[in-house]
């Protein structure tokens, strides 16, 4: 017999983080007002977030190839002239990066004086695209790497707040706890859910807790 409650659990996914990266994509893409603004989407796989950009000069790079990239390269050594462009997003992507500092200084490199790197990375998440997975970043590792980059910090904040961080902890407990737990793992999973839900409503923030991701935004020195 199909468990009803997992049935019914299984059809409520919410993806607070995806909800998130996608406003915060979102935001920066409205950076730029049309045409002449450029942007480098750096690490963006399958480009989910191109058609945000769609009012603005749009260019993709990424290591893996993917159809529609502009450049397959490694995002630390760009084929492309000093001072390139307005923007620079990248999204969950340096912590794949064995040296982030160097990809950073690659960013001031190709964008214009008093360009913008927009910037999205995990503090907790489980280790992933192993063993391509290298690093976690507070807003200390964010405030040092940005100095050693030659960019100024304009922001550093959390991309979820702790409901969100607190649902994906619930959720991987779900998947990690045994099968003979069939009681707590719904409990939990379905707890997930309501937070996931009340972090789309209300993003609380506490020094006691922590975010899944923070999101950075560094400038470019104009001299």
């Amino acid at each position: 017999m199909p468990n009803p409650l997992k049935t019914r659990l299984s059809r409520m996914p919410v993806n607070a983080s995806r909800e998130h990266l996608r406003a915060f994509a979102a935001e920066a893409a409205a950076v730029g007002k049309d045409r002449s603004f450029k942007v480098l989407d750096a690490g963006a796989g399958k480009m989910p977030y191109k058609p945000l950009f769609a009012h603005v000069s749009y260019e993709a790079a990424d290591m893996v190839a993917e159809p529609g990239l502009d450049y397959v390269c490694d995002i630390a050594q760009m084929p492309v002239p000093d001072a390139s462009y307005d923007l620079v997003f990248c999204s969950q992507t340096l912590e794949h990066v064995p040296n982030p500092v160097p990809v950073l200084r690659e960013f001031a490199r190709i964008l214009k004086p008093g360009g913008e790197a927009w910037l999205s990375a995990p503090l907790f998440y489980p280790e992933h695209v192993k063993p391509y997975d290298f690093y976690r970043y507070t807003k200390f590792a964010w405030r040092n790497m940005a100095k050693r980059a030659g960019l100024k910090v304009e922001d550093i904040s959390w991309l979820e707040g702790y409901y969100g961080t607190l649902s994906f902890q619930l959720e991987m407990a779900f998947k990690a706890l045994p099968a003979d737990m069939r009681f707590w793992r719904y409990t939990l999973l379905h707890l997930s859910r309501k937070l996931a839900e009340r972090e789309l409503k209300e993003r609380y923030i506490t020094p006691k807790g922590m975010p899944k991701n923070y999101r950075v935004r560094l400038t470019k020195p104009l001299a």
